[in-house]
């Protein structure tokens, strides 16, 4: 027992004292030792954790495309026009354009795992109200659109709770990239096999429902997942040590994956490089994610084939990231290089445009649809993770995420209803045209990646957004930029002009990616908070003109957009 009392308190708190020596010692003292004795997470749990998850949103991808697939016999069966189906499978972006900011909100207070669960079980329900809407005869149209409603609140805002979760479990170029990445390989298998069935079983079951029903089924499947992340966490954080890497700086990083209540200040004191961001996913992502809206379409019309060939083809695009995704996270974790990844990915997008836009052969053809299978497959893990990496507070990682997301909602219920006005337009119903308003967006694209990307390797763009440098950064040389970026920006990041030696580098990281407190600053990010409500009011007007205008339902068939 001498040996024991003379070691220090941080000692005692360790796991080599015996069993009988615990017994001596206060309570507070041993609940201490157990905290901090706890094993590390073994690495089968992180796998279990990360199947789990991936599988939530698996029905969720399983059962979007299946309306659009089913598009004719619905139209037959339902009775209703071009413009009907338009508002149809258009309203779940119209939907999450507000409701995706609310509850990132709402994942950041409580967590990814019960969100999980909830957001699971609203997409199940409206799931089995859209098969109930076309059984039995009952071929209701208002009941298959309160169904998609109910469905759009789980759909939009289900991945939002699986990243928040990731971002728990894995840090930045220590996971967290790869777990992204093997999410939208398992949505993109999902929808894939999906849309392709859709048909094949519509007409080998007799039935247009049976399609919705295995679509509710595997929709049930994942709401089983949820249920079993949300008690596998509580599970790993009572019995492991569980580091919390999405808390925020200076607070112990294990414990509950709950925050804070919402303070309106993390919106607007967002980092311009934010900003940015969103705004190069107000062209990218919105242009990539609904141009599948008139793939098939396009497709049929170029090569002149049926429905089949097309659709063969324009489902090209959601194979490639079921193996690319994966591996795009592996290189993003080890070396970085995240604007780049975006710049080369709004240039494949680009480039595929100007092919479908201005050549008539299939050879390009062909060539423009793998060039924007690529785009597609470099869309979404970067994205995820590049917020995560400019962000200071990791805390509002979710609240950060909605709203991008929702102003992309926004951009593609716009670029698909003007695509429309302009197919309606054509004396032929070509879609040349509407091909045009795609080709615009990826051109926007390009240069603001491309500004981004030029601010990561001079100076002036160094000092103003170094948060677009760090991103950049290989993860083992994070810390040595941290150094380099602040000799840059001096004292402009403190408010009180600490010396550089008093500040760790970890303080100093959270500084440079911090809004810079000054008058231009503050406007710049009122302008781009203003600017993203903008697009959102401007996406509820037009889809308003869409209706009216009766576009295309084929061009309207957006994607639930990141």
């Amino acid at each position: 027992m001498s040996s024991i009392s003379i070691r220090s308190t941080s000692a005692v708190a360790r796991a080599d004292v015996e069993g009988k020596d615990d017994q001596l010692r206060s309570p507070s003292i041993s609940a201490l030792s157990y905290s901090a004795t706890k094993p590390e997470l073994p690495l089968r749990w992180q796998v279990a954790m990360i199947a789990l998850t991936c599988m939530c949103t698996f029905g969720n991808h399983w059962s979007n495309g299946l309306i659009t697939t089913l598009k004719t016999t619905i139209e037959k069966k339902l009775k209703i026009n071009n413009s009907e189906f338009a508002t149809l499978v258009s309203v779940t972006n119209l939907v999450n354009t507000f409701l995706c900011i609310a509850l990132g909100f709402v994942i950041d207070k409580f967590g990814g795992p019960l969100l999980s669960v909830i957001l699971a079980a609203f997409h199940l329900v409206g799931a089995a109200i859209e098969a109930g809407a076309t059984t039995n005869g009952l071929n209701s149209y208002h009941v298959l659109m309160a169904g998609k409603i109910i469905a759009a609140i789980g759909d939009g805002s289900l991945d939002n709770a699986q990243h928040k979760i990731f971002s728990t479990y894995f840090a930045p170029g220590n996971g967290f990239a790869v777990s992204i990445g093997l999410i939208w390989s398992m949505a993109n298998l999902a929808q894939y096999v999906g849309q392709s069935t859709a048909n094949v079983m519509s007409k080998n079951l007799g039935s247009y429902s049976w399609p919705l029903w295995i679509g509710a089924t595997i929709s049930l499947l994942s709401l089983l997942c949820a249920i079993c992340v949300f008690f596998l966490d509580k599970y790993l954080r009572s019995h492991y040590e569980v580091v919390d890497y999405s808390k925020r700086f200076g607070q112990p990083s294990a414990g509950s994956a709950k925050g804070g209540t919402f303070h309106w200040p993390a919106v607007r004191q967002m980092p311009f490089t934010y900003w940015f961001v969103v705004l190069f996913a107000t062209f990218e992502n919105a242009g990539v994610q609904s141009f599948v809206s008139i793939s098939t379409q396009f497709a049929q019309q170029r090569l002149k084939k049926g429905a089949v060939v097309g659709g063969w083809v324009s489902s090209f695009y959601l194979l490639l990231p079921v193996v690319l995704t994966p591996l795009e996270g592996v290189f993003i974790d080890t070396y970085g290089h995240r604007v780049t990844i975006l710049f080369l990915s709004g240039c494949m997008f680009l480039i595929s445009m100007i092919l479908l836009r201005f050549s008539e052969t299939v050879p390009t053809f062909v060539c423009a649809y793998v060039l924007y299978a690529f785009a597609q497959s470099f869309t979404p893990a970067p994205q995820v993770e590049i917020v995560r990496s400019i962000i200071p507070d990791p805390h509002y990682y979710a609240t950060a995420f909605a709203i991008k997301k929702s102003i992309v909602q926004g951009s593609i219920v716009i670029i698909v209803t003007v695509a429309g006005k302009l197919q309606g337009l054509s004396p032929t119903n070509s879609l040349q045209s509407a091909v045009t308003v795609w080709l615009v967006y990826a051109f926007a694209c390009v240069l603001i990646s491309g500004a981004l990307l030029l601010a990561c390797y001079t100076s002036f763009g160094k000092r103003y957004l170094p948060a677009a440098r760090l991103s950049e950064m290989q993860p083992k040389h994070l810390e040595r930029e941290v150094e380099k970026l602040w000799e840059l920006r001096l004292h402009t990041v403190t408010e009180e002009g600490k010396r550089d030696e008093s500040m760790t580098p970890k303080e100093k990281e959270v500084a440079l990616k911090s809004a810079v407190a000054s008058s231009v600053s503050l406007y710049a990010r009122w302008v781009a908070v203003g600017g993203g409500i903008t697009i959102i009011l401007i996406a509820w007007v037009i889809f308003g003109f869409g209706v009216a205008w009766g576009v295309h339902g084929s061009v309207t068939a957006g994607t639930t957009g990141e």
